[in-house]
């Protein structure tokens, strides 16, 4: 026969839980979830307003007029001629240091003939 006496009596070292459950850790667990996904987004949607409110009064922007193009194939036109313009001529873009905007044609020749850094390139 089983011996079911109690081995508390024989060892007092030995002891038993009353209970697998913590309630005290399940508690505060579900608290959290609660605040986490009750109260947080309460919170949120309490401030969002305001917040907005704060930004869009900082920001004056304004949009533009409305406005079609008349004739698209011009526009495409002046554009492109007010770029080759910008890639074909001379200016300065830094007097004090000496630095010139040359055409980009005379500029891809003086890379060809002397080399990305300065150095003339030997001869093929």
């Amino acid at each position: 026969m089983a011996d079911t006496t109690d081995p508390r009596g024989r060892n007092p070292n030995i002891a038993y839980e009353r209970s697998d459950w913590h309630i005290g850790a399940i508690g505060l667990t579900l608290l959290g979830i609660f605040l986490f996904l009750v109260i947080a987004p309460l919170v949120l949607i309490l401030a969002y307003p305001r917040a907005v409110s704060d930004v869009s009064r900082r920001l004056t922007v304004e949009a533009p007029p409305p406005g079609l193009q008349t004739n698209p194939a011009q526009d495409l036109a002046n554009f492109e001629a007010a770029q080759n313009k910008a890639l074909n001529a001379y200016y300065w873009i830094d007097k004090q240091n000496g630095v010139v905007h040359i055409p980009i044609e005379q500029a891809m020749k003086k890379l060809a003939r002397d080399g990305i850094d300065g150095f003339p390139k030997a001869a093929p």
